[in-house]
């Protein structure tokens, strides 16, 4: 890691070369992540949409419960995944 680092320092071109690459990647990383929250947030609209069309109450205790109650299900469904996957690897 030392040698990468003094080759770098040494030669600026290469320098040059590695932080365009950085932040190409990190554009990207960036931009896909705004897509995920845009998403998370479309999802979370058409939600209190749904609650309000069929007149359930809409309050912040309510979707905090359903958030909870559906992150629990997605921790039991990676808890699944992950065991099955072990258990394919060792057989």
């Amino acid at each position: 890691m030392e040698q990468f680092i003094e080759t770098l320092t040494a030669n600026p071109v290469y320098l040059i070369v590695a932080v365009v690459l950085a932040i190409i990647i990190l554009f990207g990383a960036v931009k896909k992540l705004f897509k995920l929250v845009l998403l998370v947030l479309a999802i979370f609209i058409l939600y209190i949409a749904y609650m309000v069309w069929t007149g359930k109450e809409v309050n912040m205790k309510s979707i905090t419960k359903e958030i909870q109650t559906a992150g629990e299900k997605i921790q039991d469904m990676k808890k699944k995944v992950i065991d099955e996957a072990v258990d394919k690897m060792t057989e």
